[in-house]
């Protein structure tokens, strides 16, 4: 019986044991390197792993910059999680670090947390060595020019070029290209303020306008629009003509204007009679209707526009006592009108 009883506490301690050596077992913990020795500045991998059942949670250590003094964190990689053939999750992240300092480092233990438990990892050594010279590179170097002591040289002394001036200097140089141009513009502005002159002075013709307009007449006159039927064509040409004439002959802006808003320009600036004014007047009106409305004028009408035209033109060409001095213009008038009559 006694011996019955020394197997079983045998027995029940075996098994009690094994129990608690699973419990313990259940989760394990471990920190690794890449590699134990580097030169200074270099990087290596430091991971850390923990495999646990499924069903617990492991919080890892919460490192930051640092993992002792001398040892910096460059990166970290996030927790990933694999799943093992026994059943358990195996949890791994990986630092990238590194240290310059030349120094032989202990790296303690990680603390991982589960529950109300702490597991400790493996401490590891970490060895930072001074960087290496290749033997061969040192056999070039000049010991004697090393311990040599030589006086700080100069700046070299450059010519600065065309090139490097526009690079440095480019935005002051179109500042003040734009500031003169301007002050050319405000004293040029208050310049022909002052001479009560246009702005833009609007070149005329070399010929005389009453020249020009008289030889575009005949030149209307030959082509015989109206006789073919293209009154339209007739009196947008005969009212172009005479918008021409009026612009180049007193400076004033036609072609920009209605004919209501012509004639109320003339009556206004008083450059014609008023025998001058109602003949124009007919003419443009006469003119829209063809034009714009589809009236189609009498063969009457329309040889009228044309002398209106003409005597517009005589009556208006320039002062009287210059034309009478200009035996030249007389000749070039009195040819052209011949011509339109026939």
């Amino acid at each position: 019986m006694r011996g019955f009883l020394k197997i079983f506490c045998i027995g029940f301690c075996v098994i009690f044991f094994l129990l608690i050596n699973n419990n313990i077992n259940a989760q394990e913990v471990s920190a690794k390197l890449d590699t134990f020795q580097i030169e200074i500045g270099d990087q290596v991998y430091l991971y850390l792993s923990v495999s646990q059942d499924d069903n617990e949670i492991v919080k890892f250590p919460d490192l930051k910059d640092n993992i002792i003094d001398g040892v910096e964190i460059i990166s970290k990689s996030t927790i990933d999680t694999n799943k093992l053939a026994n059943g358990k999750l195996n949890l791994k992240q990986s630092l990238l670090i590194t240290s310059f300092e030349d120094s032989l480092y202990f790296i303690p233990p990680f603390p991982f947390i589960s529950g109300k438990d702490t597991l400790y990892t493996n401490s590891l050594s970490f060895d930072v060595l001074m960087m290496r010279i290749d033997s061969a590179t040192v056999s070039k170097i000049d010991t004697n020019q090393i311990l040599r002591i030589f006086d700080v040289k100069e700046p070299i002394k450059t010519p600065f070029t065309f090139e490097e001036f526009l690079k440095n200097y480019y935005l002051y140089m179109i500042g003040i290209l734009a500031l003169a141009l301007i002050t050319f513009l405000i004293w040029y502005y208050i310049k022909k303020k002052r001479e009560n002159k246009p702005l833009i002075e609007i070149k005329k013709p070399q010929e005389p306008a009453h020249i020009i307009a008289l030889r575009k007449l005949g030149n209307l006159k030959e082509k015989k629009l109206w006789q073919s039927g293209k009154e339209k064509a007739y009196y947008s040409e005969l009212t172009d003509i005479i918008r021409e004439y009026i612009k180049n002959r007193f400076n004033i802006h036609t072609f920009e204007k209605t004919s209501y808003q012509l004639l109320e320009n003339i009556k206004i600036s008083k450059i014609v009679d008023n025998e001058r004014y109602n003949e124009l007047s007919n003419l443009l009106n006469l003119s829209d209707l063809a034009k714009f409305a589809k009236y189609k004028p009498l063969p009457d009408e329309n040889d009228l526009s044309m002398k209106n035209a003409i005597i517009f033109i005589k009556e208006t060409l320039v002062e009287k006592k210059e034309v009478k001095n200009d035996d030249e213009n007389s000749n070039v008038i009195e040819n052209i009108e011949n011509n339109i009559q026939n």
